[in-house]
């Protein structure tokens, strides 16, 4: 049996403690798919297996990376546009996926950790078969001041 997914008041509690009261989570109507998919976090149970995966779309990660460490939004929105997660951005988005480990902690049975972050053309083909399972639910986020994006959260 899979365990479920973490719930939209999860999500929204743990963005909301990250990056302030005024940041605002709606589940997506349609599931992130592998091509919007920016950046993947895999997170392994004690065996080493991939048993989730946090999906971020381009905005969601420069958003994110960028409002860990207040760099501008300017330059979170101009690397969005330009189509890339600069180095600074993925270390400061790789401490958020860090934290969002939480997000599984209570549904998941069993301890999780976060193996990777990873850009989408480092993944192994089977992490990316992962990103179709059908087990998984979207959330649109917005940060305050930052441009809106979108995560995806996948059981495997």
């Amino acid at each position: 049996m899979t365990t479920p997914l973490p719930t939209l008041n999860d999500v929204t509690g743990l963005f909301a403690m990250l990056f302030g009261h005024d940041t605002s989570c709606k589940l997506g109507k349609a599931p992130l798919p592998p091509d919007a998919c920016a950046i993947v976090a895999i997170y392994n149970d004690k065996d080493g297996v991939a048993k989730r995966l946090l999906t971020c779309d381009l905005a969601f990660a420069n958003s994110a990376g960028a409002a860990l460490s207040m760099i501008p939004p300017g330059a979170a929105a101009d690397a969005t546009k330009a189509g890339n997660v600069p180095d600074n951005i993925l270390a400061n988005l790789h401490e958020v996926m860090n934290i969002a480990v939480n997000l599984f902690t209570d549904t998941f049975d069993g301890r999780l950790e976060l193996a990777a972050v990873a850009r989408m053309n480092e993944l192994t083909a089977e992490t990316k078969a992962a990103l179709s399972s059908k087990e998984r639910s979207t959330v649109d986020v917005t940060i305050p001041r930052y441009v809106a994006g979108r995560v995806g959260l996948i059981a495997v």
